[in-house]
């Protein structure tokens, strides 16, 4: 993600530990700041056959996308778990069915807290900016989603 060069993001594949909070997994999108890095509240491991396998640290936002077997994953145990790493921002997509749920969850001080919605848009105070997520379909009645940004 190229949101005014705030970080980089990683989606699906790359690791992400925090010892302090027991947590350890692969979140389906993961954001960390420059800052973040710069800072060393993050830093990365490299694989033995090269490139970066995983962020250790506290990163500023995971996304996680459930599916019929990770409802209760992602809904309590990895919300305790990314609460208990730090993690500012978690945002949370269900499109199962007909039904699309997109929230951004920030920090508070004892959970997650829903950020209300202004016309569908969620802001994040992690990018400084509002997104709103929509569904649609492709000519061959594919589904599509697209996140805008204001």
């Amino acid at each position: 993600m190229k949101l005014h060069d705030l970080g980089n993001y990683w989606c699906n594949g790359v690791l992400v530990t925090n010892e302090d909070a027991y947590l350890s997994g692969d979140p389906d999108g993961t954001f960390v700041s420059h800052e973040a890095f710069e800072s060393g509240r993050v830093t990365l491991t490299e694989g033995k056959d090269g490139g970066y396998v995983e962020l250790v640290g506290t990163v500023d936002m995971v996304l996680e996308v459930v599916s019929g077997s990770s409802v209760a994953k992602d809904n309590i145990s990895l919300r305790e778990a990314y609460w208990e790493a730090g993690i500012p921002e978690y945002w949370f997509v269900d499109a199962r069915g007909d039904r699309l749920e997109f929230s951004i969850l920030k920090r508070g001080a004892k959970g997650y807290i829903e950020t209300r919605k202004l016309d569908g848009w969620l802001k994040s105070a992690v990018f400084g900016t509002s997104f709103k997520l929509t569904r649609g379909k492709d000519r061959s009645g594919n589904p599509t989603f697209n996140l805008a940004i204001k």
